[in-house]
């Protein structure tokens, strides 16, 4: 005859390894969006210094032999031929102005590494000259009109 054995409790198992992987995620920093006079005032020292800038602005505007600065007379050029031309002529002295002056900023010249190790080209004066003259002689050749025209709508 047998004898009764009582059930033995299972083995203990083994336990299993688990292995457990945490990757953590920092979000990555976003620069806030700049707006346009700060993305200028951080573009403006790589393109030209401000000696040259404060210069070339003041030799536009600083008066002559006659009292008139080079960029006043560009802009009474401008304002001649709109007047006794046509007003479209005036428009298309100005646009060939500044196509000449972006000609002459475009062609290679001193280059120069920003921040972000990109090149940048470096204006001379002659540069900044010739865009403060065409910016400030069309401005007030063409797109502002003298009192008379302001006041009565016809070009003196």
């Amino acid at each position: 005859m047998a004898t009764w054995v009582p059930p033995q409790p299972p083995a203990p198992a083994q336990p299993q390894q688990i292995d457990v992987y945490v990757t953590v995620q920092h979000p990555v920093p976003v620069a806030p969006d700049l707006t346009w006079w700060q993305r200028l005032a951080r573009a403006v020292p790589y393109r030209t210094s401000p000696l040259v800038a404060v210069t070339a602005t003041a030799g536009a505007i600083v008066p002559l032999h006659r009292g008139y600065g080079v960029a006043r007379t560009w802009g009474s050029l401008l304002d001649h031929l709109g007047t006794d031309a046509h007003p479209a002529l005036s428009h298309i002295a100005a646009a060939i102005g500044i196509a000449v002056v972006a000609a002459r900023i475009h062609r290679p010249c001193r280059l120069r590494t920003n921040l972000a190790g990109n090149l940048v080209r470096r204006l001379t004066w002659l540069d900044a000259f010739g865009v403060a003259v065409t910016a400030i002689g069309g401005s007030l050749g063409v797109l502002w009109p003298d009192i008379v025209a302001a006041t009565t709508g016809v070009r003196a």
